[in-house]
């Protein structure tokens, strides 16, 4: 015997379909409620995201840099152990190391850090005398204290052999954005640290910058870390990474 459960549906033979009813729509309390969970969300999330832009920009221009300190070692093994001079006293462009690096390298060199916001940069593969005047040279500058020409305490320090600790010394620091026509900075005459950061970008990844040494590798460090009177002083070819002893 076969059991019929009763349809309240079905009447005459026909079958009618459940109705379903409406569901109401989101109210303006609770679509605030959604946009302001989206807006949190945002606004937790954003600092996380621009962080990491700025971080992965300071991982291009340590690239960067990288390629310019290999650049450099190639240089001094086929200058007698010299680097390269900056603009220091010579008129030639050729002559500068922002274009002499550039044959030390199978691909042009890449003297603009992706944070520097100039728009116009020198190419140091063309002659200067055919591009603009008001261009930026590049995003860093050379420790003018190593150059062939300048004398600190009694001596030149151009060769690397008589530095005391090349490992120690900042041969490029990344420079200003102002700074136009100029590849150089003189630590010398450092009096102050707003003096100091006068001539360095030392903002410009986080609150710190990058640095190629003088044995060519690359450091990221809090300018306080190159210049702290009397301890720390990553400048002064002669004495680094101490400062003098008079």
């Amino acid at each position: 015997m076969k059991c019929h459960l009763y349809n309240p549906g079905i009447r005459a033979g026909k079958y009618q379909p459940y109705i379903r009813k409406n569901r109401p729509a989101f109210t303006l309390v609770e679509l605030l409620v959604v946009i302001a969970i989206i807006a949190l969300l945002m606004a937790i999330l954003f600092p996380a995201l621009q962080r990491a832009r700025v971080l992965g920009k300071r991982v291009v221009c340590l690239s960067n840099m990288r390629q310019i300190g290999i650049a450099l070692s190639a240089y001094i093994i086929d200058s007698q152990n010299r680097l390269p001079p900056s603009s220091c006293h010579l008129s030639n462009p050729e002559q500068y190391w922002l274009y002499i690096l550039n044959k030390y390298s199978n691909s042009p060199l890449l003297f603009r850090c992706p944070s520097d916001k100039t728009k116009v940069f020198i190419d140091w593969n063309k002659p200067l005398s055919t591009q603009s005047t008001d261009a930026r040279w590049s995003s860093f500058a050379l420790n003018a204290l190593l150059d062939p020409v300048v004398e600190f305490d009694g001596c030149c320090y151009n060769s690397i052999l008589k530095l005391r600790r090349p490992q120690c010394c900042i041969y490029v620091a990344e420079c200003p954005a102002s700074w136009t026509n100029y590849d150089h900075l003189h630590p010398e005459t450092w009096e102050s640290m707003d003096q100091a950061k006068g001539q360095i970008d030392w903002r410009r990844h986080l609150d710190t910058s990058n640095y190629i040494f003088a044995d060519g590798h690359v450091e990221n460090l809090k300018i306080e870390k190159t210049w702290d009177y009397p301890t720390i002083n990553l400048w002064l070819p002669g004495t680094a990474p101490g400062w003098p002893r008079y």
